[in-house]
């Protein structure tokens, strides 16, 4: 597997002479950090009315591949990894939610409802392994929002990676903080935090990087994605319109999965990918900003409105749908 070992620089490189050619647009967003008073989930609202101009799912051009024809200006690594070398490409987010913000995209075209093989979550763990910093206290995340819930919006395949907010704790560290690297069994579930209301399946990671190979990374990834799926498995007679969708988040530490029942909440004007089911929100709007600073809990309840009820304590057979 070969990962540049430059690919930090070349990253912020990249970005710096695109932000300078206007390739790309970063606006510099207004940030507080919350916390629900209810469940302790810690949260980073952050207000970015330049995503308006982000296309939404449905809003490309049809025949269009924005990320099969992506731009030069904002092509990092054109061909690496995988069998031949040359599976992917690395470019730079052309609407960044943080400066730097990556995607990771098949060259070949496969659809983003796919499931992730276990190349795609190698060549993403080694991306992480060659971005996160301890000395400068830099570590990311790798994140797959696959279906039409999930807050995707464009179908060919693709990973992003961002790099976390300084000094941010998840609640998926929190919930895998000084537990050993398992696999489910029966009677081992996924971890789950009983106070978050939105089912969600978390494994801690191993603590050595050489413990993590592709086997390993397919085994975490499969035994978590039964888990979401089982929410989708009567959905033909109870909701025919309802696809199956979900959130994939990976870091050194944890893997996580998610499943969606909706894009968006009708309770309030605000939408949702992977990173809204690690805490940190992103808003387009002024009066949603506001109402979630002055009442944080009500993230707790646009989450689940979003997902599906938290099933901790349950066993499989309770849960399935």
């Amino acid at each position: 597997m070969s990962i540049p070992a430059d690919i930090a620089s070349l990253i912020s490189d990249k970005y710096k002479s695109a932000l300078d050619n206007g390739s790309l647009k970063f606006v510099k967003t207004e940030s507080k950090k919350l916390k629900d008073p209810n469940t302790g989930m810690p949260y980073l609202i952050s207000h970015m009315p330049s995503l308006l101009e982000k296309p939404e799912r449905g809003q490309t051009p049809e025949g269009e591949d924005p990320l099969g024809q992506a731009e030069a200006e904002l092509t990092v690594i054109p061909e690496f990894g995988g069998a031949d070398n040359k599976a992917y490409k690395l470019l730079l987010n052309k609407f960044p939610v943080i400066p730097e913000h990556s995607l990771l995209v098949t060259n070949e075209f496969h659809h983003q409802t796919d499931a992730l093989s276990p190349t795609d979550l190698l060549t993403a763990y080694k991306l992480l392994c060659s971005l996160d910093d301890e000395d400068s206290n830099k570590r990311h995340m790798v994140f797959y929002n696959s279906g039409p819930a999930s807050g995707s919006s464009l179908d060919h395949k693709h990973l992003q990676i961002l790099e976390m907010p300084k000094k941010f704790v998840t609640f998926q560290d929190k919930l895998s903080s000084g537990k050993e690297h398992f696999l489910p069994t029966f009677n081992a579930e996924p971890l789950q935090d009983a106070k978050v209301s939105f089912a969600h399946f978390v494994l801690p990671m191993p603590e050595s990087e050489e413990a993590v190979d592709e086997d390993l990374l397919a085994m975490c990834y499969i035994s978590i994605l039964q888990r979401a799926l089982t929410f989708f498995q009567d959905w033909t007679n109870d909701k025919p319109d309802l696809k199956k969708s979900y959130n994939l988040m990976l870091t050194k530490e944890w893997i996580c999965i998610v499943p969606r029942s909706k894009a968006f909440s009708d309770q309030m004007k605000i939408g949702f990918n992977s990173t809204g089911y690690c805490g940190m929100i992103l808003t387009k709007d002024d009066e949603v900003f506001s109402k979630i600073i002055e009442k944080p809990e009500l993230i707790n309840d646009i989450l689940l409105e979003c997902g599906f009820k938290n099933t901790s304590g349950q066993k499989p057979n309770e849960y399935n749908y």
